[in-house]
């Protein structure tokens, strides 16, 4: 028994010294970023350079400075754990190993659900992702419909009848995309007690001001979700923004005479050389089918487009329809082709028209915002995850505003109170 604990300690020093020893060896690494993780990594040089200046106190003669600055890293537990995390993030063949551990997670699973004949199964064992086998397509589990979130709806309705109170003169708009977790055509509805199935968009609805006009694109099935959302991430697809931009644009016309004609794509382009893996993908390392990556080309007026104050552009049609884009596998295509910002975007147009519109909305915004521009003087553009301190009394006091809309899923227009609220 002593000698099995001797090999066993011998063992765990040995992977334990593997690694700074993998450090020498490999020198530092061709890529510090994980695509899969979307993130960089943590180098171990990097990570701690306190110690560096520490060796610099040496040469010049001061060991009692060094010795004090690495003490007072050490005892402050701050070397210890960008160690830990420079030691995780460049283990020896971490991502193989990582897969591996997949793999097992899989088969597993695969293994438990072999005699159910479930169509619908966990994709891994540490996400609440699901694999529709019958579909190829990864998928959330169904949300809840219970007094939790009936408390949270009832918070946003008031807040909602709050805002179109004090602003008499502003017209708001919702405009909302029914997603597969809050739809009756979600598959695992029947095995989730409390599951949505719709519930929660026919409260909203029932209850909200008749001063805000409320536009959505509900799903017919689980193949239009196919249609209009991707198979490996949550967002929609090209053919699901273009379904809700028709739809915000009849939103947005009941209350803006001589709206500018509706603004249609030129042609459809699909980018051969990419297949899309995207969060859903990233994050149960599925071994799934990459979704086709489509963009679209459209007569855009002439904008200036502002990210907080600083004119420049905020996405990369141009370089994508350029043929101008990475191929590996895990890329954000989405972000990267739609754009992105920091802060307040901006778009001033050249249209024959004075009115502004301010929007509110996340990812799923994103996309129709450029859309939207097409239709307005002025469009700005606030993602409440960025602006944690926006005010609409503020924003109003500086800003001329015609139109406000809200635009994405249940979570951004009737579920999540602490993110999503709109301060007055």
């Amino acid at each position: 028994m002593k000698k099995t604990n001797q090999y066993v300690l011998l063992i765990f020093f040995i992977i334990l010294i593997s690694v700074p020893g993998f450090w020498l060896l490999r020198g530092k690494p061709s890529s510090q970023v994980s695509m899969v993780e979307g993130r960089v990594l943590g180098l171990p040089g990097s990570s701690y350079p306190t110690l560096k200046v520490a060796l610099d106190f040496i040469k010049q003669g001061e060991p009692q400075k060094a010795v004090a600055l690495v003490w007072d890293l050490y005892i402050g537990g701050s070397l210890q754990k960008k160690f830990d995390g420079a030691a995780t993030d460049q283990f020896p063949f971490r991502m193989s190993l990582i897969n591996f551990a997949k793999a097992v997670d899989r088969g597993i699973i695969k293994y438990s659900y072999s005699l159910s004949g479930d169509e619908v199964i966990p994709a891994d064992m540490t996400s609440d992702i699901y694999i529709m086998l019958n579909k190829e397509a990864l998928i959330l589990p169904p949300d809840l419909f219970d007094e939790i979130a009936i408390e949270k709806i009832n918070e946003r309705l008031q807040n909602y009848q709050e805002i179109a109170t004090n602003y008499p003169e502003i017209n708001f708009y919702i405009y909302y995309l029914e997603t597969l977790p809050v739809s009756q055509y979600h598959p695992l509805n029947k095995i989730f007690p409390q599951a949505d199935e719709g519930q929660s968009i026919n409260y909203f609805r029932s209850k909200l001001t008749d001063r805000i006009n409320l536009g959505y694109m509900p799903l017919k099935g689980v193949d239009d979700h196919l249609q209009h959302y991707y198979r490996t991430d949550h967002h929609a697809n090209t053919a699901g923004i273009l379904e809700a931009y028709r739809g915000i644009y009849n939103l947005l016309s009941i209350n803006y005479a001589n709206m500018p004609p509706k603004l249609e794509p030129s042609a459809r382009v699909t980018f051969p050389d990419i297949v899309f893996l995207g969060t859903f993908a990233r994050r149960t390392l599925y071994p799934i089918q990459g979704d086709e990556f489509i963009g679209f080309q459209a007569d855009f007026p002439t904008c200036a487009v502002r990210d907080n104050g600083v004119v420049g552009v905020y996405d990369s049609r141009d370089e994508y329809l350029q043929g101008i884009y990475p191929t590996e596998p895990f890329v954000d295509h989405y972000g990267a082709y739609f754009g992105s910002q920091q802060g307040l975007l901006e778009y001033r147009c050249e249209i024959q028209t004075n009115r502004n519109i301010l929007i509110v909305g996340d990812s799923y915004a994103r996309p129709l915002v450029n859309l939207i521009a097409n239709h307005y003087k002025h469009t700005f553009y606030v993602d409440l995850r960025q602006n944690t301190d926006f005010s609409l009394s503020e924003f109003t006091s500086s800003h001329d505003i015609d139109d406000f809309l809200i635009v994405s899923d249940y979570e951004v227009v009737f579920m999540d109170t602490d993110q999503w609220k709109i301060h007055p």
